[in-house]
């Protein structure tokens, strides 16, 4: 049984990224979360321990984490936490990792702007879900079925009949071509 965990912190390392050809994509860093609290006689905020994190991230989300992160930002990291215990004929120590499975920037310290991976080849190990291709496929061909004055369904010319599937109760959800209309 694996201990799924959210951890906030700063970004210690550079994140390194490996890809190797028939491989899926490897994304690492090292995170750094310190509690803070407010010391009423100081009247100021301390800190307190530093715990440290190896966060690991595989395919599509390593090769963003690795596009997208630089050492010293703010993240959210949740994913499997995994401790191990390692040894070599010099020391030993534990080794506490996070296997990724969502990061994102820490909001309260700045801003970002998300950008949309282009669908293109599937990555190592990526499985795209059938129902979501499906539905891609659906919405590709309806919009390159528009005709040039508006959406498929739609009225072409001016004064000319709207088909069945175009909504006309303006209070009523959206579906077919005014679905896709609404979503743009």
């Amino acid at each position: 049984m694996s201990t799924t965990v959210t951890v906030i912190g700063t970004i210690a390392t550079d994140p390194r990224t490996i890809s190797a050809p028939g491989k899926a994509t490897f994304c690492t860093l090292r995170l750094a979360s310190t509690d803070r609290r407010f010391d009423r006689e100081q009247n100021q905020w301390v800190d307190g321990e530093t715990n440290w994190f190896t966060v690991n991230a595989f395919r599509s989300l390593a090769s963003h984490a690795g596009a997208s992160f630089q050492k010293g930002q703010r993240v959210v990291v949740h994913g499997r936490l995994r401790v191990r215990r390692w040894e070599t004929d010099e020391k030993s120590g534990t080794s506490v990792e996070i296997e990724a499975d969502a990061i994102g920037h820490d909001l309260r310290w700045g801003v970002t702007a998300f950008s949309k991976r282009t669908p293109a080849e599937p990555e190592t190990g990526d499985n795209p879900d059938p129902e979501t291709s499906d539905r891609r496929e659906e919405l590709a061909a309806a919009v390159s079925s528009a005709t040039p004055h508006g959406w498929p369904g739609e009225a072409s010319e001016p004064g000319a009949q709207q088909s069945p599937d175009t909504e006309s109760d303006a209070g009523a959800p959206a579906s077919g071509a005014n679905a896709l209309r609404s979503a743009a």
